[in-house]
């Protein structure tokens, strides 16, 4: 049985724009939206998961009487907020993560997915860039609303 704090590997099943829906050892766990990164850039989880899709999960809540297990992705690393990390003019090292048709951080146009570090993704507007999921590149950090816990970014360059 699972309790609060196990991390774990589980496996996507369902995904609304709510929440996560995953499975490991037959238990379900979601995750909502809320959980996914430290960066306020997701507004539809069908953004970040599909089914199929591994992803490491820690378990916050164990409701045994009701049968719900509560997880979530952010919470696996430190709150990079409490550490000052997103600063304007900032270089990172990213991974894209995934595609994503449309978007509403990018004017409905298409975007990527990208980590800037762990557990914080942002949204990088596709306009004009072409890099595939798993490639590296160097993101600059444009802009910082840290009352929201936005950042915006642009691509500086892709790497080798």
């Amino acid at each position: 049985m699972l309790v609060s704090g196990d991390i774990v590997t589980a496996e996507v099943l369902v995904v609304r724009v709510f929440g996560i829906f995953c499975v490991y050892d037959k238990q379900e766990i979601q995750v909502l939206i809320p959980e996914i990164s430290w960066i306020a850039s997701i507004n539809s989880c069908v953004q970040f998961a599909s089914p199929g899709d591994q992803l490491r999960v820690k378990i916050i809540h164990v409701d045994a009487a009701g049968g719900r297990i509560a997880g979530t992705i952010k919470g696996i690393y430190p709150d990079p907020w409490e550490s000052n990390q997103f600063e304007v003019g900032t270089i990172y090292s990213s991974t894209v993560m995934r595609h994503i048709d449309q978007t509403d951080r990018c004017s409905g146009q298409p975007g990527y997915l990208v980590e800037l570090v762990p557990g914080s993704y942002a949204m990088l507007c596709a306009q004009d860039i072409s890099l595939k999921t798993g490639e590296r590149c160097s993101i600059i950090v444009k802009e910082v609303n840290r009352q929201r816990h936005a950042v915006r970014v642009s691509l500086l360059s892709a790497e080798p």
